[in-house]
């Protein structure tokens, strides 16, 4: 699974305006038609409004019908004020879309956006409205989400987005291969690396990893970056400045170095790719893993011999580190926004407010398998146990950092994944990070 700043408001809105320009190739103008919102729908439901949602999903999955079954009921209710049609605009013409439509002050009232870097262009733009006083107006609403669940979406102490889901990263390890060998769940590196040595004592991998697809290997040295050095030195580069030169990345490099020194990832890593990684898992070979929650219904289907012996913990902390063992890897995977234009913004609110209902966000738990952004009771039959105990572990969540090459975008995220790539490949953390920089620093001077 492939995850894929502008320094100023003026950059901002100069970046969207121009996409805008080159999307609209004259327009037709049914691009976009909803801030312009304050039109009677003509559906018969008397003086309600006719808002418009734009999103990415594409047709006839589980989330796009959820939506739309959500947005016919938000629009039947009495008091929603509104009628609620939702395009789907799935693939790469989502932003041009939404960018057209916005440039001409035609965008739609509410629309999905990603969060951190993504969503930081919007608001230097002055196009998304703050949710703070709609949050401080109704306190049990904003109760309802997760520990931290605002961190990502948050630019100046405002908060300017809600989640409905998340994916996280947890460490998997089978229960059984634990119990086996009379080993504890690792909770500091050190205790790590013990477990690590009994399980190549006993010729068992300790972690299914594979480095051939470069975001794999990444997403494993991103949390332990952060267990090192905190959230401090990559949102400093999240932000423009900062340095890959920072001890804690040239630590991260060693670290990596380290472990697969100690054995702890399997031959030839460097040639499995995330499938590999995943069927050496399922079929037992190795005691633990690294990756994503999308990955759960593949390691509890009906092809894996672990299905009903995996357990999830967090990532261990560093002795002198700054990082904390409650905050996770990973995003909030479906982001909603109100248009700053709108003449809605009651409705709109009223909107979002339906997806953070407990009908809602258990559906989007039991049906679509992802994680709800709010701390909603979910039926045990209905959601895999694996899942249950990852909703749970994030409960206590204080804090989330985003992918690295979701938050850094393609080209500069992409090039930390090679990075970690060529130092497991045995180049030196110094030079590996050193040439990053370089790359880093010519890349923002040309863009």
């Amino acid at each position: 699974m492939n995850r894929k700043k502008l320094k100023a408001a003026g950059l901002a809105v100069m970046l969207i305006l121009t996409v805008a320009l080159s999307a609209c190739g004259g327009g037709n103008g049914k691009a976009s038609n909803g801030s312009a919102g304050n039109q009677t729908a003509a559906d018969g439901s008397g003086s309600k409004v006719k808002m418009v949602m734009y999103d990415w999903q594409t047709k006839d999955n589980v989330v796009t019908n959820l939506a739309d079954e959500l947005a016919k009921d938000f629009s039947e209710r009495p008091d929603s004020g509104a009628t609620l049609e939702i395009q789907h605009i799935p693939g790469d013409p989502y932003y041009p879309k939404l960018n057209a439509g916005l440039a001409a002050n035609k965008g739609p009232d509410v629309f999905s956006v990603h969060a951190a870097g993504k969503m930081k262009t919007y608001v230097d733009a002055d196009r998304l409205l703050p949710l703070d006083d709609a949050l401080a107006a109704d306190p049990e609403w904003k109760e309802k989400f997760t520990s931290g669940a605002f961190n990502l979406l948050t630019f100046d102490g405002k908060i300017y987005g809600i989640p409905t889901s998340f994916s996280a990263v947890a460490m998997f390890y089978n229960k059984n291969t634990f119990e086996q060998y009379n080993l504890e769940v690792p909770t500091t590196y050190e205790e790590l690396k013990q477990v690590i040595q009994v399980l190549t004592d006993n010729k068992v991998i300790p972690f299914a990893f594979g480095a051939k697809e470069a975001w794999t290997s990444a997403l494993f040295s991103e949390i332990v970056a952060n267990r090192i050095g905190g959230d401090e030195p990559f949102n400093a580069i999240m932000d423009g400045g900062g340095t890959w030169l920072d001890p804690s990345y040239i630590e991260t490099g060693r670290i990596m170095q380290e472990l697969e020194q100690l054995g702890a990832f399997p031959d030839g890593f460097l040639g499995i790719d995330n499938t590999g990684m995943m069927n050496m898992f399922k079929n037992g070979e190795a005691a633990m893993m690294v990756t994503g929650s999308w990955a759960i219904n593949q390691i509890t289907g009906e092809d894996s011999k672990v299905k009903d012996d995996l357990g999830i913990a967090k990532f261990p902390t560093f002795e002198g580190g700054k990082g904390d063992l409650d905050t996770w890897l990973g995003q909030p995977a479906f982001n909603l926004v109100i248009n700053a234009k709108t003449v809605n913004k009651d409705a709109a609110i009223k909107f979002l407010k339906t997806w953070s209902e407990d009908k809602y966000q258990k559906r989007i738990a039991e049906e679509a398998g992802d994680i709800p952004a709010t701390q909603v009771e979910l039926d045990s039959n209905k959601v895999p146990a694996l899942s249950q105990e990852l909703n749970q572990q994030m409960s206590t969540m204080k804090g989330m950092f985003i992918f690295y090459d979701v938050g850094l975008g393609a080209q500069i995220g992409d090039e930390y994944n090679n990075t970690i790539q060529a130092i497991l490949a045995g180049k030196s953390p110094e030079d590996a990070f050193k040439d990053l920089q370089t790359y880093t620093e010519r890349f923002r001077s040309e863009n």
